[in-house]
């Protein structure tokens, strides 16, 4: 089982010529704001390694992966995922929930 909490690690292979940064925890939309300044920052000072993102580990939250996949494209950063995408979880609509009591 994995935390809420977000986690990232970068790992830099230079004779690989490759940086990942690899996440484990749970991958939201507002756990999105604080990635993608990571990644734009790991860009920055690659010095011209390629980057990659690494989620196999993590779960992403359905919504979420819509971002995320829309920013690796734009972006051109390679991101790994579970096989079949297993770690993908459906969130239940965030909708007001009200209740009834009877008097």
């Amino acid at each position: 089982m994995t935390s809420d909490k977000l986690s990232v690690v970068v790992r830099v292979d230079v004779d690989g010529e490759q940086i990942q940064i690899a996440a484990t925890g749970r991958v939201t939309t507002s756990s999105l704001q604080g990635l993608f300044p990571v990644v734009q920052r790991t860009k920055s000072l690659g010095g011209g390694l390629g980057v990659e993102m690494d989620l196999s580990q993590a779960t992403i939250d359905e919504d979420a992966l819509d971002q995320l996949q829309g920013y690796a494209a734009l972006h051109e950063v390679p991101v790994h995922l579970a096989a079949e995408l297993t770690n993908v979880t459906a969130l239940p609509s965030r909708g007001l929930q009200t209740t009834s009591r009877a008097a």
